[in-house]
Formats: C-alpha cells, sequence, structure tokens
C-alpha cells in the first residue's frame, strides 16, 4: 500500500501514539445522541457504520437495533477492527455485530441488503465521494437511509491564533484530508449520487475545555508532513492554543454538518 495518498494511507497504518487515543476516545455521549439522531436507528434494522474507527458508536448502534438487527462495522484499518471486535464482545453484542476491512470503493454487501449506512468524520478521506455514496445508495433498501457527518476545517474557530496564521495552519494541515472542507460539499454529493429528499444541518458545540487540543495537535502533525508552513509557524499555533487554555481564554469550535438521504422518493 506505499504507493496510497497519504490521506488515505495515514488511516491504514495508525502509528501507537495516535491509536491509543482514538481507542480511548469516540465515546458515545449527548453530543454524539444529537449527532445520530436523524439517522433513525430502531429495533430490527441491519445497519452498516462505515468508518467505524475504535467501533464505540457501531457498539452503540447494535445496543438499539436489537437481536432482530445486525451492524457491520468497516474501516480500513485492522487494528480498529480488533478493537471494535473486543468492544462488541465487552458489551456482550458479538452475536449482532461483523467487522469488514473496506475503503469504500465496492462495499462487501449485495443490493438493496441495508436499511441504514453512517458514516462520520469519513468522507473527507474517501478517494471518490460520489462514488462511495454510489455504494452507499446500491447496498440500501428501497426506503433506505444514508447518513452521513462531516467537518470542514476551513470553517473552524480557533482562539486567540490570529486569522491568517490559523488559516495556514489548516491550509498545510489539510494535507491529511482528500477534501478537508467536505462538509460543505456533503449535501451535493448526496444528490449527485442519486439521494432524494436530502437533508442538511449544521451542529457545532463551543470547546472551552481543551476536548479538541488533541485534534489541533494532529492537524499540526499532518502540517509539518505537508512542509507546507515553516515549523515555527506550526509550533506557534500549538503553544498560543496550549497557552489559552491554561489562561482560561481557549475557544475551539468544528462545525459539524449532518446530512441524510433517502434511497426512493
Amino acid at each position: 500500500m506505499t504507493d496510497e495518498p497519504f490521506y488515505k494511507a495515514h488511516w491504514r497504518d495508525i502509528e501507537p501514539e495516535r491509536m491509543a487515543a482514538y481507542k480511548s476516545g469516540f465515546s458515545w455521549d449527548d453530543a454524539a445522541e444529537t449527532l445520530y439522531a436523524t439517522a433513525d436507528i430502531s429495533e430490527g434494522q441491519i445497519v452498516a457504520d462505515f468508518g467505524c474507527g475504535p467501533g464505540k458508536v457501531a457498539v452503540e448502534l447494535a445496543k438499539r437495533i436489537g437481536p432482530s438487527g445486525h451492524v457491520h462495522a468497516i474501516d480500513i484499518n485492522a487494528g480498529f477492527l480488533e478493537i471494535t471486535n473486543k468492544n462488541a464482545i465487552g458489551a456482550g453484542l458479538s452475536d449482532r455485530l461483523s467487522t469488514h476491512q473496506n475503503d469504500g470503493v465496492s462495499l462487501p454487501f449485495s443490493k438493496n441488503s441495508l436499511d441504514r449506512v453512517t458514516a462520520r468524520n469519513t468522507f473527507m478521506y474517501v478517494d471518490d465521494p460520489v462514488a462511495t455514496l454510489h455504494e452507499f445508495h446500491r447496498v440500501l433498501r428501497e426506503d433506505g437511509l444514508a447518513h452521513a457527518i462531516d467537518g470542514d476545517w476551513f470553517m473552524m474557530v480557533a482562539e486567540p491564533v490570529e486569522h491568517d496564521l490559523w488559516r495556514s495552519f489548516v491550509k498545510a494541515a489539510a494535507h491529511a484530508c482528500r477534501n478537508a472542507d467536505m462538509g460543505r460539499k456533503l449535501y451535493g454529493t448526496f444528490s449527485d449520487a442519486g439521494f432524494h429528499d436530502v437533508r442538511v444541518s449544521v451542529i457545532t458545540t463551543v470547546d472551552t475545555s481543551g476536548r479538541l487540543l488533541g485534534m489541533v495537535r494532529n492537524m499540526a502533525k499532518y502540517a509539518t508532513k505537508s512542509a507546507a508552513l515553516v515549523q515555527s509557524a506550526i509550533d506557534d499555533v500549538v503553544a498560543q492554543v496550549e497557552q489559552a487554555l491554561a489562561d482560561e481564554r481557549y475557544l475551539v469550535v468544528s462545525p459539524q454538518f449532518v446530512v441524510t438521504g433517502h434511497k426512493s422518493n
């Protein structure tokens, strides 16, 4: 896989420090409840969670679909799938959850076989978002629903970092994404893939406690990898954000676009 672009390769091969952070994060909380509300997950459904990460969302979905439903947890990273299986076993739900290593180019399901397909912060990394959504459309039943959540890095705010410096930082960090502004593009992408009754909302929670500091630090690593911004500027952004947290002046906002689309009218 050495010829893969960085935006894809860095998810297939995750370094131990970053994996440890992901393993301890991604818990289901009130914010997740809000983001997934329009997915309309209910008992008896067959659901795929595309880009499942460590599987905490997939396990929560498995609770909601009950013993007559099933969740397919999909990710490009084999380590994530191992963690997902362990989380499912720990929750006593392994009988209603299966894992699949897949990058979304061709999903391992037959036509008209799923009720729901969900994806969170995944479409900004896929090779061809329209093609992947075509796959969602193919595998969904006629009354099925696709549900995607994605960020838009260029709409992020980080106080007290000066605007032009922050924008340069984000642009350099965007090396890690296929489409760092995927959030705003989801609505049109759903329509291009043949979905109907496409609905979009923007949900954000202002972070003043440091919850998104790990994301900023990851972005700094991506900016360094890109070599598109001098290291001193990258270090300055991180230092400013960390100092702002210590001074109780920290504020980071990362909007999430939530889009749903129906296979049929």
